[in-house]
């Protein structure tokens, strides 16, 4: 399925009026799904003003992520659409009630559902092609790959349970060992990952093991460092 299909079906369209729409006929879209005529550079010019969506995506096979983001897009514009204010209240300070408007998105808690699904299939696309590029750059099926066994030892962790044959306070002391190793886990990450900035973000005095880990990131400078303004620049 090419992405002008699935475009075309999350914005619950038919052929008939995209083709009516683009001043063409309908055969004309199918040989287009079909891949048996290219779509002109000028309809895609048209499909991508029509959509508001990157000329590319109609012709290519999507990937997890890039569906969602259509998805999105298509909320996004239901919600200006379809957004509307209603009166609500609130009691201030003196207890009296007052009466404000404000603005209710039907399809707010759809689109954040689908901005954390967008996250976990971005976070698995880039691992999937971390790990690939980790095996055939190397070109070395037989040896030690860093990063595969990184992430098989986390999945590992992530996945424990707890032994079903524990006595009721071994399994608090069980629950309280793996939210202290999983705490651990996330401020390791976060120290050698998120940039520590001069002005300080770190608080000592927070937890024990934060204070530990902060100062063996800092014994051997682990830390990332903050990115330069020409870099920044060049993403841009």
């Amino acid at each position: 399925m090419i992405g002008l299909q699935y475009i075309v079906k999350v914005y619950n369209g038919t052929y008939k009026k995209l083709a009516e729409k683009l001043g063409i006929a309908p055969p004309t879209i199918m040989a287009w799904l079909s891949k048996k005529r290219p779509i002109p550079k000028t309809k895609l010019e048209a499909l991508s003003s029509l959509f508001k969506i990157e000329e590319e995506f109609f012709t290519k096979e999507l990937n997890e992520v890039e569906k969602i983001q259509i998805q999105l897009e298509y909320l996004r514009r239901l919600s200006n659409q379809d957004s509307y204010e209603m009166p609500d209240f609130f009691t201030d300070n003196d207890g009296a009630r007052q009466e404000y408007l404000r603005w209710v998105d039907p399809y707010e808690d759809e689109r954040r559902m689908l901005e954390h699904e967008l996250r976990i299939e971005t976070v698995i696309l880039n691992l999937r092609s971390t790990l690939y590029t980790e095996l055939y750059e190397r070109n070395d099926y037989s040896g030690t790959h860093r990063i595969l066994e990184t992430v098989e030892r986390l999945s590992e962790l992530f996945h424990e349970t707890m032994p079903s044959d524990l006595e009721e306070a071994e399994q608090a002391k069980w629950t309280v060992q793996r939210e202290k190793r999983m705490s651990a886990l996330q401020w390791l990450v976060y120290y050698l990952v998120v940039p520590q900035l001069e002005f300080g973000q770190f608080q000592r005095g927070h937890a024990a093991i934060d204070d530990d880990i902060y100062d063996l990131i800092a014994k051997h400078d682990l830390f990332r460092r903050p990115r330069t303004q020409k870099e920044l620049k060049e993403d841009d």
